[in-house]
């Protein structure tokens, strides 16, 4: 099989694949069929959003009940989940006395579907290391099926913004997050002085990294590139290789990039001309909407500052806002259907209460995947996990909505692969 080509002594993907189908196998009809459905989710993520979202929420109600059952709760006791559970009960707070309270609450209980799902990885479906890795090569190959997509559509119907499999503009969502943590582990194994092995890694890893710049996703070629810089110093091996292995890395990717953006206008325009005069925090003026979509989650917040307008709720005020806009705000608003940033949609739609609980929530799921690294120095994916958070949540850059679908399904699936990895996750916290 061609993971034999994925593999070395420091990281054997081909025997630890067959040693966890061998594992599955031997489980119960039940746990069997549902750790098959869990690995079948990376190409169910290839359909569309509404199969994905059923797939997802089907783990979370059936962990519920069989916690019930168990009377399994230890796993409730993790900082994050606590932040994540005190957010949800502040996010229907908040829609209840918002001004579109049925509305805002639904959206609100619907969310804490995506956090059940994280701990549904973790506990129950991937806590066996092997089976982990039956799912890594599962999203390795969703991962696979997708560049040979985008590949398939810039030969056939090439355009500025690409859109297969789902006929919307978020292909290079699936590469950038979905893939995330298989994308920087094989960036960090591009270091290993082994030539055939680094040679196909940095193929694989170069050529996901070309496609989502193709698809004309900019912020998600952001966050896939600047991961992989991470990824590069994120694993204890020998530094002469790793300095090497990264400016290979990097002459190759400007030389790609620059080829690129030389002979596509387009993209050069996308990219430079109006990438930078897009960016909020740099350009505040009128004709910008995406500092427009800042402003108005900004204003919004600022009526109910403590508990916020409701969950979704920016889609909808944002076309009654008051006519007297903030003077000490430059620019002037711009309606999407959310503001844009997730710090400013929070604060927006759960105000400052939401906002801190957020936070925390975000930084321990960091502190987490980080903490894991040091209990198992020796293992280049939980050495890289910690990315994963970090670049879905960090704070200056454009998103999607916090309590939307796409966005959601595409960050907290890689974020469950990420916290599967940390098994002893109740002595973290002990010190």
């Amino acid at each position: 099989m061609f993971l034999k080509y994925f593999s070395t002594n420091d990281f054997d993907l081909n025997s630890s694949f067959y040693d966890g189908l061998n594992k599955i196998k031997k489980l119960s009809k039940f746990q069997k069929f549902m750790t098959y459905f869990w690995i079948l989710g990376p190409f169910i993520f290839l359909i569309e959003r509404d199969p994905a979202d059923l797939w997802l929420t089907l783990i979370s109600i059936i962990f519920l009940i069989r916690c019930f059952f168990k009377k399994d709760w230890n796993w409730a006791g993790q900082l994050w989940f606590i932040f994540a559970f005190l957010f949800w009960v502040t996010s229907m707070i908040s829609g209840i006395l918002g001004p579109y309270d049925k509305y805002s609450f639904f959206q609100g209980f619907i969310w804490i579907r995506f956090p059940l799902y994280v701990v549904a990885a973790q506990v129950w479906l991937g806590k066996d290391r092997d089976v982990r890795m039956v799912m890594f090569v599962s999203i390795l190959i969703g991962m696979l099926i997708m560049c040979l997509i985008l590949l398939a559509e810039n030969i056939y119907e090439p355009k500025e913004r690409l859109s297969w499999p789902y006929g919307d503009l978020v292909p290079g969502s699936y590469l950038a997050k979905i893939s995330l943590p298989i994308y920087c582990t094989f960036i960090a194994l591009i270091t290993i002085k082994y030539k055939r092995f680094s040679l196909l890694s940095l193929i694989v890893s170069l050529t996901s990294l070309t496609l989502v710049l193709s698809t004309g996703e900019r912020g998600n070629f952001l966050l896939r590139f600047f991961s992989g810089v991470l990824a590069f110093f994120s694993w204890k091996n020998n530094k002469v290789n790793r300095f090497k292995s990264f400016t290979i890395f990097m002459v190759i990717i400007l030389l790609i990039i620059t080829s690129l953006l030389g002979f596509n206008k387009s993209y050069y325009d996308r990219y430079v001309t109006h990438f930078f005069k897009s960016i909020p925090i740099i350009n505040t003026s009128n004709e910008n909407s995406y500092w427009g979509a800042w402003r108005s989650g900004i204003q919004q917040g600022l009526i109910k500052p403590v508990i916020g307008l409701g969950p979704s709720s920016s889609r909808k005020h944002c076309k009654i806002l008051p006519e007297k806009g903030i003077d000490w705000l430059p620019g002037k608003n711009y309606c999407g259907n959310h503001p844009h940033n997730y710090y400013i949609q929070i604060f927006a739609e759960t105000g400052l209460i939401g906002l801190t609980l957020g936070i925390l929530m975000f930084y321990f799921l960091f502190y987490t995947c980080y903490k894991g690294r040091i209990l198992y120095p020796r293992c280049p994916i939980t050495s890289v996990c910690y990315i994963i958070p970090l670049a879905f949540f960090f704070p200056f850059q454009q998103t999607g909505s916090f309590f939307g679908q796409w966005g959601n399904l595409f960050v907290w699936f890689p974020i469950g692969f990420c916290i599967a990895q940390i098994q002893d996750y109740t002595s973290i916290f002990r010190k």
